[in-house]
């Protein structure tokens, strides 16, 4: 399979949504809401599929996997990631340690200092017990997955891609949650997604010329939005999670297509320029307007999630402000080049 590299327009815009969707996810002081059942509702619409659509985007743009032809160009493309992916996760996390247990008071998720290098290197997501919470900043756990995702998917490159994506969805279902070391139930579930934008850069050209977004995107919207209203027993929750994954997918993938030509496409490219940077260090500047605004100074609820929306984009200017003009920050702390 030889793909050749070209520019995607839609599919910044894209990450530009779902890098937004990140944001105001982590935007609300805490999982009470409020006692506002439009927040609460808005916070599980956009987790029922914004990771998975993470995972689908940089599976697009992981085309350089099948010029992978022997050994020694899979340890360059490794080392690459490394730098690109882990440098950066480990660096942004000692650097939020500090700040995380001086907080500890204020934390949702308080922090066990004998166990934090454990954690940033075996239980980044955590693993269910109170004594091991995960990386100090949480959601940093989709950088170290996408890691080893790119790690394993240059070796099924020799499978026809439908094959690979068949097994990957199997896996996707039948894998049991509770691997907590290393990730791997992460890694296992993710490269379903992952297979699913290698698959999409495959096809995109013809999907180009479909017709139907547009209807499609209206459709998609319903559904996931009645399928959110309901509550999904435990035993179905896996079919709601894959289904949600998949609907919001769809749709926001869809959306691109329209807002493609318009400024409010350009206004997501532009955010999507700078996902890494925003995924990076947005913690930084929500939690701290999160615990000197909310717990603090007890400001309104609805006033603090606005503020939180708008400090979560802060990464922008300091990318360019700083870290990009000073040469060893942007090595260590954005991995120097785009995912």
């Amino acid at each position: 399979m030889n793909v050749m590299k070209k520019y995607y327009k839609n599919m910044d815009i894209v990450r530009g949504l779902g890098i937004f969707l990140v944001v105001l996810g982590h935007s609300f002081p805490d999982d009470k809401f409020n006692n506002n059942s439009f927040y609460e509702y808005i916070y599980k619409f956009i987790y029922s599929f914004h990771m998975p659509l993470f995972f689908i985007i940089s599976g697009f743009f992981a085309y350089k996997i099948y010029n992978i032809l022997d050994l020694s160009q899979y340890k360059k493309f490794i080392l690459n990631k490394a730098r690109r992916l882990m440098v950066p996760y480990f660096a942004v996390s000692l650097l939020a340690i500090p700040i995380k247990l001086y907080m500890n008071i204020y934390a949702a998720r308080p922090m066990d200092p004998k166990n934090l290098i454990l954690d940033l290197i075996i239980y980044p997501a955590g693993n269910g017990t109170i004594n091991h919470t995960g990386t100090p900043i949480q959601y940093f756990w989709f950088i170290y997955t996408l890691f080893f995702l790119f790690a394993a998917a240059p070796l099924l490159t020799k499978i026809p891609i439908k094959f690979a994506l068949l097994i990957t969805f199997i896996l996707n279902i039948v894998t049991p949650k509770g691997m907590y070391v290393f990730y791997i139930w992460g890694v296992i579930h993710y490269l379903f997604y992952f297979y699913i934008g290698l698959y999409f850069k495959v096809i995109y050209d013809k999907y180009v010329e479909f017709k139907y977004k547009k209807p499609l995107i209206l459709f998609t919207l319903i559904l996931l939005i009645i399928i959110n209203l309901q509550q999904a027993p435990a035993k179905y929750y896996a079919l709601y999670s894959l289904s949600t994954a998949l609907i919001g997918s769809v749709l926001f993938i869809n959306i691109s297509y329209i807002i493609v030509n318009n400024k409010i496409g350009e206004l997501f490219k532009a955010i999507g320029n700078y996902s890494y940077d925003i995924y990076l260090f947005s913690w930084f500047f929500q939690t701290g307007a999160r615990v000197v605004l909310f717990q603090m100074l007890k400001l309104d609820y609805t006033l603090v999630t606005v503020i939180m929306i708008f400090v979560g984009f802060l990464p922008i200017i300091l990318s360019n402000l700083i870290l990009k003009k000073i040469p060893i920050l942007d090595k260590i702390l954005l991995g120097n080049t785009r995912i």
